[in-house]
């Protein structure tokens, strides 16, 4: 369930990434703009109630608002990898679980990479959707191994 959640939860930073076209705020990889901890603005970058790619106060919003989106979704994800991939692990011993935890966890490497591509490759719509497309199938996966927990 705390997969589920750590999940759900990535998806929405992602979605924000998207929303506020910040997608492109870190273009290398592991560090963003050069250094592990760029300039960062995060009361800009998530304040929640304004203008999609304003601040409150109207303006556009600075780089470094867009750089603490992109590297707070970034840095999220390696924290619902390591979760999501040992729960896959550990999934896989129980026999009834093997297959969808197969596929999550294949589905897990999967989406690194294709997010490390979308990074170098300069988000290529195609990567992006799939990106997507991913994310949501990871979803499912987890909804499902939650089912079979269940009964």
């Amino acid at each position: 369930m705390l997969a589920t959640v750590l999940l759900a939860i990535q998806i929405g930073l992602g979605g924000w990434v998207s929303t506020n076209y910040a997608a492109l705020a870190c273009t290398d990889f592991p560090l963003c703009g050069g250094v592990f901890l760029p300039p960062m603005d995060f009361a800009n970058g998530f304040t929640i109630w304004r203008d999609l790619g304003m601040t409150a106060n109207g303006d556009y919003l600075p780089f470094d608002a867009l750089t603490a989106i992109h590297w707070t979704h970034r840095t999220f994800a390696f924290i619902v990898f390591a979760i999501v991939s040992w729960v896959a692990i550990v999934a896989m011993r129980t026999a009834s679980l093997h297959r969808t935890a197969r596929w999550l966890l294949i589905l897990m490497g999967l989406q690194l990479l294709v997010g490390i591509a979308t990074i170098f490759l300069q988000l290529p719509l195609l990567l992006a959707v799939m990106h997507n497309g991913i994310a949501a199938l990871l979803l499912l996966l987890l909804i499902i191994l939650n089912q079979k927990l269940k009964h």
